[in-house]
This record gives C-alpha cells, structure tokens and sequence, in this order.
C-alpha cells in the first residue's frame, strides 16, 4: 500500500527566512519575489495591460492598467497591493468579477 506524502501547511510562507535588505523603490514586491513568488505583467485581451502577484496557493494581487496610467504608476499600484496581501491579508482583483 502507497505512503501519502506528508500534509502541507494551508498558509504559504511568504516571508524572506533572512535579513531582508530592499534595493529597490518597490521593497514589498522584491521581497515577495525573494520568498517564491510570482509578478507578472503584460496584455491581456480585451482587458489591455494588467499585473499579476502570486505566490505557488493564490493570486494575491490583479490590477489592470487604467487609461492614461503610466508603467510605473501601475507598479507602485501593484506594489500596495502586494503590502495589502501580505501583511494585512487583503486581496486586490481588478480583473474577476466580484
């Protein structure tokens, strides 16, 4: 008879194990990444632009472009929604339905 693998913790790490030192002007989304996540961003039909953050148990954060926004405005959106996801567990989608 097969061994099942050992359960999982339900809640994902998503904290550096180190000292984290930021060297960028987005410190929330770097250490995000620095634990195992995931960013993306590019063009999405018919939505246009949007940005992704997940991590391997949840999309935590799904902005889409607004008219007239620049990329970097996009990132420092994205880069508050990330902080919201990760230390206050509230979740930004802008692309699924409520």
């Amino acid at each position: 008879m097969a061994r099942r693998p050992p359960p999982r913790s339900r809640k994902p790490a998503r904290r550096v194990k180190r000292e984290f030192k930021p060297s960028s002007a987005w410190p929330h989304i770097e250490e995000f990444l620095e634990s195992g996540g995931n960013i993306e961003i590019g063009s999405v039909r018919p939505m246009g632009y949007v940005a992704v953050a997940s991590d391997e148990h949840n999309m935590l954060a799904a902005l889409t472009r607004n008219t007239g926004e620049t990329l970097m405005e996009l990132m420092q959106r994205l880069e508050a929604a990330v902080d919201l996801a990760v230390n206050h567990d509230t979740f930004t989608d802008e692309i699924n339905g409520p």
